[in-house]
């Protein structure tokens, strides 16, 4: 049986790492450190995207709401119009107007998609007051003057970003007892009902919202004084 000296089991125990065993640790080490890394961004990345899409249906729904609130609360002399501008961005409609379009003057507001580089749209908001602007003569209602710089897109309107990144948002329109939709609503009467549908980029189905806008019964509808009850109870 071979033995050792004990001077050879010193020397073994006071030799320390070799240069191999060093790298060999110190790429254990990168290895583990990447892969903590990875899964460590991975997971930041996953809490942002669930974030930035909580984010976005906030915003879907405050959106709606405004909508709701706007259409619903029209008053007898305003008017709503679907506008296009240019060859539209990729769209049948870059979107409405809502205000006096003759007569008395007021604030009008509209509500644009306007086309991003990555080919999303950012949906928009601008209000535009009588007395936004120059005079002009003869006067021009806020309604007219804001249709024409949105055609135009024009930079002196001061936008407010509502939501990033939709994918192709659409408005149909429907008529006073008509039971089709239109896609676009180009003159300045009142459609009865309004739908409007985006998809938020990452999200796999679109969100789609009707609104009931005040319908001005139109005077041939209205009862005729032979039609009413006599005073008298005859």
């Amino acid at each position: 049986m071979r033995t050792f000296p004990s001077s050879y089991w010193a020397r073994q125990r006071n030799r320390g790492f070799t240069l191999i065993e060093m790298m060999m640790a110190l790429v254990i080490m990168i290895l583990l450190f990447t892969a903590v890394c990875e899964i460590t961004g991975g997971v930041l990345r996953s809490s942002a995207t669930l974030l930035d899409n909580q984010n976005h249906r906030d915003l879907v729904v405050a959106l709606n709401a405004y909508l709701k609130k706007r259409l619903g609360e029209m008053s007898a002399q305003a008017s709503l119009l679907s506008y296009r501008r240019g060859d539209g961005e990729g769209l049948l409609q870059n979107g409405i107007i809502m205000g006096i379009a003759q007569g008395s003057d007021g604030p009008a507001t509209a509500i644009d998609a306007k086309v991003q580089p990555n080919g999303y749209y950012t949906l928009r908001l601008v209000t535009l007051n009588p007395d936004d602007g120059p005079p002009q003569e003869p006067p021009v209602t806020a309604f007219s003057r804001l249709l024409t710089l949105v055609t135009q897109d024009d930079p002196s309107l001061q936008w407010v970003t509502l939501i990033h990144d939709v994918k192709k948002p659409a408005w149909k329109f429907q008529e006073y007892n008509v039971v089709k939709w239109e896609d676009q609503w180009p003159n300045p009467s009142r459609p009865n009902l309004v739908e409007f549908t985006l998809q938020i980029a990452g999200d796999l189905r679109p969100v789609t919202m009707d609104f009931w806008v005040p319908t001005l019964v139109p005077a041939s509808l209205s009862v005729p004084q032979s039609a009413a009850p006599a005073a008298n109870g005859n």
